[in-house]
Formats: C-alpha cells, sequence, structure tokens
C-alpha cells in the first residue's frame, strides 16, 4: 500500500517458508485444513497500528506525514470508538487489541484529542468481563476473570459482526490497560478503577505463574508478552511498581534458556527485537550491545529483516508476519535510549513505518 503499511503475510508455519495474501486465505485454509474460517480475510489495518505504535513521536516533515498516512489507514478500521483487525466490512468484529494499540498510538501522536480518548476509554472499559462472570460452556470460552479486559465486546452493538465468544488474551490485555491508563477516567470512576486494578493483577500473575512461556491464544511468541508488558512499565510509574522487578527476572531467565544450543542457539530477529525493546523500557542496558549487534547480523541485503510469525488467528495455526513488521520492530529494537544519545536528530527519520521488502 503506497499510503500506509503493507497487509501482513500469512503462512501455515512458523518458518514463512510458504505465505500467502489475506486475500487468498480462506481458499487455502480450506484446503489444507479442511475449515472455514466464516469470513474472508480481507487486508488489515494492524500492521498500519503497530507501524504507528513503534512511530517516535514525529519531529520532521517526514514522520509528521507519515504518521498522518497510518492514521488515515488506521481509521478506516474504526467503527464508532473501535477497531477492526480487518479493513472492509467481512463480519470480523473490533476488538480491544486492535482498539487499545491504534487509539494509544492516534493519541500520542496527537492524531486524537483529548476528549476523543476519554470516548474511545469509556467504551474500551465496556468489554471488561462483568462482575459477576462466571466460565461458559460454549465455543471456545475460557475460564473468564470479573473486570479484566476481554478480547471482544459482548454487547452485539456492531452491526453484522460475527459472534467471537467470550475470552480473554494477555497481550491484548496490555495493550488495552495501556490506553485505559492513558486517560484519567481510572482516576474518576470506581467501575474504571476497578477494571484497571483487575486487569493489572491478571497480567501480573500471568507473568509470574510462568504460562507466558506457552504463547497466548493469538501471540505465539513469549516474548511478545513481555514487550507488551514493558511498555507499561516504561510508561506508567504503577506498572512499573507491580512489574518490574517480575518482567527483569523473567526476561533473564527466558533469555538465558531461550538462547542456549539446546533450544536452538539465538533466537530469531523479532523476538531479539522484542527482547532489545522490552530491555530499554526497563532501563536494562547489561547486554543490549549484544543485542544490537546480533539484530543487526540478521539483516537481510535489502535493508529488511525476515517475516517471522507475530499474531495468530485464533483456533487456526494460521500466522501473521511480513518482513515489514519484523523491520519495523528491528529498526525501533536499534533506535533505542542508547542509540538514540549517540546518533543525530534524523538518523531513524521515518524508517520505523517504511521498511523495503
Amino acid at each position: 500500500m503506497d499510503d500506509g503499511a503493507p497487509s501482513a503475510q500469512l503462512s501455515l508455519d512458523v518458518s514463512f517458508s510458504r505465505s500467502f495474501s489475506g486475500a487468498r486465505a480462506r481458499a487455502v485454509l480450506r484446503e489444507h485444513l479442511g475449515a472455514d474460517p466464516g469470513f474472508d480475510l480481507a487486508d488489515e489495518a494492524f500492521t498500519a497500528m503497530v507501524a504507528l505504535m513503534l512511530l517516535p513521536p514525529a519531529a520532521t516533515a517526514e514522520e509528521k506525514s507519515l504518521a498522518l498516512r497510518l492514521g488515515r489507514q488506521i481509521e478506516a478500521a474504526r467503527w464508532q470508538r473501535r477497531y477492526r483487525f480487518f479493513l472492509g466490512a467481512n463480519g470480523f468484529p473490533a476488538d480491544t487489541d486492535c482498539t487499545g494499540l491504534a487509539v494509544g498510538a492516534l493519541y500520542e501522536h496527537g492524531l486524537l484529542t483529548p476528549a476523543d480518548l476519554t470516548a474511545h476509554v469509556a467504551d474500551l472499559l465496556h468489554a471488561a468481563a462483568p462482575a459477576d462472570s462466571v466460565p461458559r460452556p460454549y465455543g471456545d470460552d475460557d475460564a473468564l476473570r470479573a473486570r479484566v479486559f476481554m478480547v471482544y465486546w459482548e454487547d452485539g452493538l456492531e452491526p453484522h459482526a460475527l459472534r467471537r465468544g467470550r475470552k480473554h488474551d494477555p497481550v491484548a490485555c496490555a495493550n488495552a490497560l495501556y490506553t485505559a491508563q492513558l486517560s484519567d477516567l481510572h482516576a474518576a470512576s470506581e467501575s474504571a478503577a476497578a477494571v484497571v486494578s483487575t486487569s493489572t493483577r491478571y497480567l501480573a500473575e500471568h507473568l509470574e505463574s510462568g504460562r507466558y512461556l506457552d504463547g497466548t491464544r493469538y501471540y505465539p511468541s513469549p516474548d511478545a508478552f513481555l514487550y507488551a508488558l514493558s511498555r507499561l512499565c516504561a510508561r506508567f510509574p504503577s506498572s512499573a511498581q507491580v512489574y518490574s522487578a517480575p518482567l527483569r527476572r523473567a526476561l533473564q531467565e527466558h533469555e538465558e534458556a531461550n538462547s542456549s544450543p539446546r533450544n536452538g542457539g539465538e533466537p530469531g530477529p523479532l523476538a531479539l527485537a522484542f527482547r532489545t525493546l522490552a530491555a530499554d523500557n526497563l532501563g536494562l542496558t547489561a547486554g543490549q550491545d549484544q543485542r544490537h549487534a546480533l539484530l543487526a547480523q540478521t539483516q537481510q541485503s535489502d535493508g529488511s529483516w525476515p517475516a517471522s510469525p507475530y499474531y495468530r488467528m485464533g483456533r487456526f495455526p494460521v500466522y501473521f508476519g511480513s518482513p515489514y513488521l519484523t523491520t519495523a520492530f528491528a529498526l525501533a529494537a536499534l533506535r533505542t535510549r542508547q542509540t538514540l544519545e549517540a546518533a543525530a536528530p534524523h538518523s531513524f527519520s521515518g524508517r520505523t513505518a517504511a521498511p523495503t521488502g
């Protein structure tokens, strides 16, 4: 897409040895899995949301133009105060993960007013599981946690939206929690404060239990969760007070275990970018030079980094990723606090959201 971020590629294997477009996805699933997802996987806006989130605050005309282009692409996926993964109305509903990412990125780039933020967050809070939640027997439902952000709204307001079932995802919850805390609603409303505090505890329990090592329903990499949690630490002192110590331990232990020869050696570039960003968000300098060097070594001749599975399609083993997404994270990781101090202000102008490949 000339004006924004290109849609992710899809693959049935984590190596992305063979990939296909969203336009072909439904036919591929029917052929290889004998299953029909029930909707067409059109072009998506999720990549643009991630790219805008990773883009530093616009300082140059080029960066401002890029942020505006990504913002327009994201807005094309909006339904009222909610954001969908896919562009176009294909029946797939808006979700709290996309809404959290989109609203937070738009606001932090000055593309939403404080009043807009408050309105979006008020609606986002309605996606928390009810106070009297109990596990439900239908579909893919998990055991619900009262007052914790669910992935989907259950109010049935979005027209022609397919029902996806009640469920949580820790990475989606972290992204929703980030944006919820950008507003002052949780300081002014007891119900909002309850959602923020309960979701905070839910994420802390997920981290300290070690369940993050299995990935989540929608994010297969444990490093994606560690990174999402580190964003909260970097932005909100109250989150840092809860997560910083156990997150530092988890990052160190996971890196040591995952980098051993028995586990295949060094991680792939996307996981490495997550770790580098998480360490930077936590103020950790030890090992960063090595991570930067390893990440630079995996850059391809055209300047991009290879596709890796960032997102998974729920119950189907279908992975979303692209050189663009990996490159966006890799460039952000190489543009961490330490490197910015030594770099000229324009060194990474526009590059995060404009990788090649």
